[in-house]
């Protein structure tokens, strides 16, 4: 990791003595205590893994897209996870495609092709999908927003096509109508529906090769609600560009928000584990963002596992071993054994003492 300022490595060493040197006082001050030194061990552990985990995503975000490396991004994990929260953090922070391919994809009336074809450009444009009507409403002369609904519509019912993008198909742009791009999608979920189906009657046999396959399978599904989402979006917008409406400003994605709280926040608490800062509230947050870590993709065995996980964990992973670890720190005052809280402590008790009265000689 390219650190965000660089260090010398003289400075280092001498910020890690000063550190050991620190953990022995704090363990000799609380009568020669192995339990307060591992404690102190522990917390600046886990501290400096939250700090540097962060502060890497952060540079990476500085950096921007190199050739080696892309921006942190949660959007990978969220994709495919399949835990208690999984359905809801991705829909949160990457979209419901699901919700927008029928809003937008869905024919008003069952017409065939050559049926649509057959009706008047007025008539075709009536029949425009309530969603793509409400998005194209901003178009004002009502000329352009009838050829609008009337070009939409036409692509929606299958008789105009597009060039898109689709995977295991062409290796270039291939024009497609919404209901072959359905069709195609529709297959893509019925091979995935089989693969759970069969992965879970086999469950514990062929593990790791069938997991994976489902992981794969669920992933293309996705990939494909999304890219056919965002198809239509993007349709819209050229025909509303077309008809002269002016592009709104581009606003920042949900993900692109959540992953710069998700790298300050534990930068953050490290860096008050480290220091020993509010040390019990930051072991809580520490724990609570493990915690919805672990549930929007848990390792449980019919679950595949989460992208990147190291080793072949079952149930308990480093998640829940890291959080464990922070609820044990936070139960004991090792802020107060060392570190800022134990200073803040110190110049309360000073500005606070109030002196004692002598006492008077019998």
């Amino acid at each position: 990791m390219n650190p965000l300022i660089p260090i010398p490595i003289q400075i280092l060493y001498a910020g890690l003595a000063g550190t050991l040197l620190a953990m022995v006082v704090a363990a000799v001050t609380n009568g020669w205590s192995l339990r307060v030194f591992l404690l102190l061990a522990l917390r600046l552990a886990i501290g400096w893994h939250f700090l540097f985990e962060g502060m890497h995503k952060i540079h990476s975000h500085m950096m921007g897209p190199t050739e080696s490396t892309r921006p942190f991004t949660s959007a990978p994990y969220f994709a495919v996870a399949q835990g208690p929260f999984g359905e809801y953090m991705r829909t949160k922070y990457l979209g419901d495609d699901k919700a927008a391919i029928a809003a937008f994809l869905t024919p008003v009336k069952p017409l065939s092709a050559t049926e649509f074809a057959a009706l008047s450009p007025s008539e075709q444009s009536t029949l425009v999908p309530t969603a793509a009507a409400t998005d194209l409403a901003a178009i004002t002369d009502g000329k352009s927003l009838e050829r609008a609904k009337t070009a939409f519509a036409r692509w929606v019912y299958g008789v105009d096509a597009r060039d898109a993008d689709v995977a295991f198909i062409s290796t270039g742009a291939v024009a497609q109508t919404a209901p072959d791009r359905l069709k195609h999608l529709e297959l893509k979920r019925k091979f995935l529906a089989d693969l759970e189906a069969r992965d879970a009657l086999g469950l514990g046999n062929g593990f790791g090769i069938e997991q994976k396959r489902v992981a794969a399978a669920r992933a293309d599904v996705r990939a494909t609600e999304a890219s056919l989402a965002a198809d239509a979006q993007s349709f819209l917008a050229d025909l509303k560009t077309q008809a002269g409406v002016k592009a709104p400003e581009p606003q920042p994605k949900p993900i692109a928000q959540a992953d710069i709280q998700t790298m300050w926040a534990i930068t953050i608490i490290g860096a008050c584990l480290l220091f020993g800062f509010a040390t019990p509230f930051a072991c809580l947050a520490g724990a609570g963002f493990l915690v919805l870590t672990y549930l929007t993709h848990p390792p449980f065995p019919w679950f595949p596992l989460p992208p990147n996980t190291e080793g072949n964990p079952l149930f308990i992973n480093k998640n829940v071993i890291e959080c464990l670890a922070l609820l044990t720190i936070a139960s004991f005052p090792t802020g107060r054994w060392m570190g800022l809280d134990a200073l803040f402590a110190l110049a309360w008790r000073l500005l606070n003492r109030k002196r004692t009265p002598e006492t008077a000689a019998p």
